[in-house]
């Protein structure tokens, strides 16, 4: 085995953490895995991975190797994909994270045609609330929904989404409908935590905006705890708009305050400062582009 695929291999170790899921990944069997990057500790005279109870971590050295390896390979593949035909179909591992509400309601259901065109490609997703770190475990792109805070990143955006205010059909019909933001102080609304704070609710109507702070019994970081408790009739929720897509169209939720706007946020690709993106990567991007363009409700305004 050459150096860059030693190196390959390893990064593909290093990301699965584990070497019988980076012998799948790579089609060959976990035997060889392990006497490859044996082979490849031999050669440097260190150890770059020790196993763990929780399965394979990074020693100083392997680390070091990691972030340096990960660069040179990026590069390696940039100048290929310089001097190749463009069209060449790219292949190999993205590692991907999103919301979760944005990755099971929107996102999965859109990548069919993405998959068919990319068959060499494959999409590992690690679906999380929390701003993960990428470089810390491995990402290629994080999808983020929001004013973006860490300036090291670089980002492109590639749609933009605007809250909603929504509240099931039948808490409606019960507790009356809010005609005005200052009405929902008579409601509970389910609130959206952020850095343990709940998120205040921001509303726009004739140049004049309107703050409201959310009070209520429940209060959640995950999107998908927010959608079940607006079903379940617990109370009036300021969310994406996308997240009740399936359930405003059915009638089971719906839009209130419809005569106020609510401030638009952007939906950004996020990637590592300090590493190329490699094409692999950047294909998804164009492509999630392509897909909030077409969709009224996510296409950058």
């Amino acid at each position: 085995m050459d150096k860059i695929d030693a190196m390959k291999l390893f990064l593909r170790v290093a990301e699965a953490g584990s070497f019988s899921k980076a012998a799948r990944q790579m089609g060959i069997v976990q035997s060889t895995t392990s006497k490859q990057i044996a082979a490849l500790e031999r050669r440097l005279g260190t150890q770059l991975v020790r196993r763990t109870s929780r399965g394979l971590a990074l020693t100083a050295a392997g680390q070091h190797y990691y972030d340096n390896a990960r660069r040179l390979v990026d590069e390696f593949e940039l100048l290929e994909d310089a001097v190749s035909e463009r069209e060449r179909s790219p292949g190999g591992l993205v590692r991907l994270t999103c919301p979760p509400g944005f990755a099971t309601s929107y996102l999965l259901p859109q990548l069919g045609p993405f998959v068919e065109r990319y068959p060499s490609l494959s999409l590992e997703f690690v679906v999380s609330q929390r701003i993960v770190d990428l470089v810390e475990e491995h990402i290629d792109v994080a999808i983020r929904v929001g004013d973006l805070e860490d300036s090291e990143l670089r980002s492109r955006q590639v749609g933009t989404t605007a809250a909603i205010v929504v509240a099931s059909a039948e808490y409606l019909r019960r507790h009356g409908e809010p005609t005005t933001p200052a009405e929902l102080e008579g409601h509970p609304c389910i609130a959206s935590i952020r850095h343990g704070k709940p998120r205040p609710w921001r509303f726009r109507r004739a140049g004049d905006r309107v703050t409201i702070d959310p009070k209520g019994p429940i209060q959640s970081d995950d999107v998908e705890l927010t959608r079940a408790a607006v079903k379940s009739g617990l109370g009036i929720a300021h969310a994406a708009s996308w997240l009740f897509r399936d359930e405003l169209i059915s009638g089971a939720v719906r839009q209130i305050l419809t005569d106020y706007e609510c401030i638009q946020v952007p939906i950004s690709a996020v990637w590592s400062g300090d590493r190329a993106l490699p094409r692999r990567a950047a294909v998804f991007i164009d492509y999630l582009e392509a897909v909030c363009a077409a969709e009224p409700t996510l296409c950058i305004r």
